[in-house]
Formats: structure tokens, sequence, C-alpha cells
């Protein structure tokens, strides 16, 4: 039961631009009776199956969450060195952990709309080396102006990966 299973959808030509697989559009009211209901599995048999690409689309999606939870628990393993080191204020630290969140936020904000623009794949193909990049770039870092802007970067590259790479 449910509006989910009750949704009627008619196959297209419309595929996700990442994954290829057909999309349906939905038509009727909740409760009208399906032209054709096309599950999962469906969907990926008329799309030839699971693929070489759907595999290098996994690969890349569990590679970007694992840098994801490396550049969130990085402050975890940086900053009591760091706060000895540097001489780190308690407010010093509550910001160096605050840019990485609003960066989060803005990278959300701004890739959700730039996959809908650009496609999700493009978005996904420029954040995975991004995030990468980002997570590296913190061992770059000599002074807290620096490890605030690459915090920043590096949420707003995470955020984005979670729009991007969650609706795959």
């Amino acid at each position: 039961g449910g509006f989910l299973h009750t949704m009627s959808y008619v196959r297209t030509d419309n595929s996700d631009d990442l994954t290829g697989i057909p999309m349906g559009i939905p038509v009727g009211t909740p409760h009208s009776h399906a032209q054709s209901h096309a599950t999962i599995g469906e969907a990926l048999r008329f799309a030839g199956g699971f693929g070489r690409f759907q595999w290098r689309v996994l690969g890349a999606t569990i590679f970007v969450w694992q840098c994801n939870c490396f550049c969130a628990l990085l402050p975890v393993l940086l900053l009591p060195r760091l706060e000895t080191e540097w001489a780190l204020s308690d407010a010093d630290l509550a910001l160096v952990n605050s840019a990485y969140f609003v960066g989060q936020f803005w990278g959300q904000l701004l890739v959700g709309p730039a996959s809908d623009r650009f496609g999700r794949r493009a978005c996904v193909c420029l954040l995975v080396p991004a995030s990468y990049l980002s997570g590296l770039a913190h061992f770059a870092c000599g002074q807290l102006k620096q490890l605030v802007a690459v915090r920043a970067v590096s949420g707003a590259v995470s955020g984005g990966m979670v729009i991007a790479v969650s609706v795959v």
C-alpha cells in the first residue's frame, strides 16, 4: 500500500545521466490504475544489466564516502596535536570545526542545482578528485587561517558529494 506503491509509471526514453537506467514519469493520481510498473530489477534488465560502468560508479561511491568520513574525522586526529603546537584556544577549535559544517551547507546548496543543470555524473567526476585533494590539503596547512579555509573547502566538497552521490 501507500502512495509510492500505487503511483503509475510510464516508461520513456529518458534516463538518469549517471546510471543510464530508464526513469519513469508518474502519471495519474496516486490511486489510479497503473499503465506499467517498473521495478528496479526490470529497469536494470531494460538497461542491459549492472555493467562495468555501474560497478565503477559503485566503487567511486564507496571511495567518496571513505574520503568524506576521513575529512569529517580529521579534526579528531589533527586538532589535539595542533592545539598544543599552535596554542589554539577553544574558540579557534570551534572555528575550525564550524568551518567544515558551513562548507557542507554551501556545498549542498550549490551542488544540488549544479547537478540538475550539468548532470550528476559531471559533478561526481569533479568532486571525487576534489574530495581526495581537499583531504590531503589539511596536512599542508601552516597556520590557523589556512586550516579554516581548507576545512571550509573540504566541507563544501563533502556536502556536494552527499547531494551528488546519494541520488545515484
